[in-house]
């Protein structure tokens, strides 16, 4: 753009006897923007987008050296598109969701707790290195501790569910208004966080957790206290019911 505008000014110059006044080249730049920015416009945007791109995959990348967050994606990986290196398989959540998803997270259960959840999170993985470097995600993900951890932030976020139907549309918002740019044509162009997805997120979720309550409810009465477990059974019974 820069040098097509170059061009006009060597040409409006040449014309005008050599030089132009401050007050030419603005107008001609005004001109010139009125008249370039449609064909310009698109192309900016697209450059806009593939950079916004490559940060969210970055920031994706990232969040995969984030102990916490990953051992908590791993409980509905199973939900994403199959991809090379990841739990993806069945397609109904798309990647698009993970930043809106980890900004729901931190502000239900608040960034106190959310530290917390990071630091008990690098512990386990420091339990678990890998032969040839790193860590072994498959022992990190097994490791009771790591389920007791995610167990207690489910637990936090389902009492913030008082009013179901507003926590939803609030979650829903939230998440959908930070979806990552997708490629023209991709699978996910025109994904959006639905209430049945939605419902099937939190189902796969809460899934290890309400089979635990429902199986020794005088334990998790004793672990987390009758109201975080009555607050938990009406969330459940909530996902469990047609979406309305």
């Amino acid at each position: 753009m820069i040098g097509h505008f170059a061009t006009r000014l060597e040409v409006e110059a040449a014309k005008a006897g050599g030089s132009l006044t401050a007050a030419q080249i603005r107008a001609l730049a005004q001109r010139f923007v009125e008249a370039e920015q449609p064909r310009f416009k698109a192309y900016y945007r697209r450059a806009w987008d593939d950079c916004t791109r490559s940060r969210a995959s970055l920031q994706w990348e990232a969040s995969r050296d984030q102990p916490f967050e990953r051992i908590l994606i791993r409980r509905f990986a199973h939900l994403f598109p199959p991809r090379s290196g990841d739990d993806g398989g069945e397609g109904i959540l798309s990647r698009r969701m993970i930043p809106g998803f980890h900004m729901a997270v931190d502000k239900m259960i608040g960034p106190t707790l959310f530290e917390e959840c990071r630091q008990r999170s690098a512990a386990i993985v420091e339990r678990h290195p890998a032969s040839g470097g790193g860590h072994d995600w498959e022992a990190i993900h097994a490791d009771s501790e790591s389920g007791r951890l995610i167990d207690d932030v489910l637990m936090v976020v389902a009492q913030t569910f008082t009013d179901f139907r507003k926590r939803r549309v609030w979650f829903l918002n939230l998440v959908n208004s930070h979806l990552t740019p997708a490629r023209a044509g991709a699978r996910d162009e025109h994904w959006q966080l639905s209430e049945s997805a939605f419902a099937t997120l939190m189902r796969a979720l809460y899934q290890d957790l309400g089979t635990l309550a429902h199986a020794d409810p005088a334990r998790a009465k004793a672990r987390w206290g009758n109201g975080a477990f009555e607050a938990l059974s009406r969330f459940v019974l909530h996902l469990e019911r047609p979406m309305r």
